[in-house]
């Protein structure tokens, strides 16, 4: 395993007194699944936000590769196609096509003239289709977005945060809407991903049953803090419970 990211005692707060993160360090590696658990509002999706640089913390540091990227003075945006970020609700565009949105992830590659005119270079388009068909969805390549069901939606957000070359995926609630057998399918995707393309891959859910499963770490967080950390071979539904109350 080969360390990726790292947050060093990063502190948040959205108005300069209340702390939504209070002095968080971890690490994510490569070909691992991070699940992070916790009740709503304890800060998970701000977590994420932070780690992607959407947010800067108040103090402390993320750090890429042993080279500092974000803190209270900077993002640097050299390592930002790195992470892939996938928001609650997926982000997908409903009124474009499956392979359109999916090619929205080559922008960062493309130029500006290419992007607003619609036309991109013939070897994104190709690269959008292989992973498409990765992930089993390419004879929905030409269907709208809105036509499509909430596990193939999702599929369709793994294969545009795919498009960006990353070596982390941030998932945020990502499998919270699904049907369990769907969420088991979705899981799969991005343990087979992880593993092979040695992706590190982070997913902020409450579904605690499957982390024995899925997880190689789980972490638990309250009140902005994380209280409780468990490796794979270590995890227990009930501590999860436990340490969320």
């Amino acid at each position: 395993m080969t360390n990726l990211l790292e947050a060093r005692d990063i502190w948040f707060s959205y108005d300069g007194r209340n702390y939504i993160i209070k002095g968080i360090s971890m690490t994510i590696g490569s070909g691992r699944m991070y699940m992070i658990f916790g009740r709503s509002g304890v800060g998970k999706t701000t977590l994420l936000k932070l780690f992607k640089g959407i947010l800067k913390p108040v103090r402390g540091e993320i750090r890429y590769k042993e080279r500092t990227i974000i803190n209270n003075a900077q993002v640097r945006r050299d390592s930002y196609s790195a992470i892939g970020y996938i928001p609650q609700g997926f982000g997908v565009i409903n009124n474009l096509t499956v392979l359109d949105n999916v090619i929205v992830g080559a922008l960062s590659r493309v130029s500006t003239l290419s992007s607003l005119i619609g036309r991109f270079p013939e070897h994104e388009v190709k690269k959008a289709e292989e992973i498409l068909r990765m992930l089993k969805i390419h004879d929905l390549c030409y269907t709208k977005v809105s036509r499509i069901s909430g596990g193939q939606r999702q599929r369709v957000a793994i294969a545009r945060a795919l498009m960006q070359n990353p070596e982390i995926i941030l998932a945020d609630e990502f499998i919270s809407q699904l049907d369990p057998v769907t969420s088991l399918e979705v899981l799969n995707d991005f343990k087979r991903l992880a593993e092979q393309r040695k992706i590190g891959v982070v997913i902020t859910t409450h579904d605690i049953q499957l982390a024995p499963s899925y997880a190689d770490e789980v972490l638990v967080m309250r009140g902005g803090e994380i209280v409780f950390r468990a490796v794979h071979g270590m995890i227990d539904e009930r501590d999860l419970v436990s340490a969320m109350r």
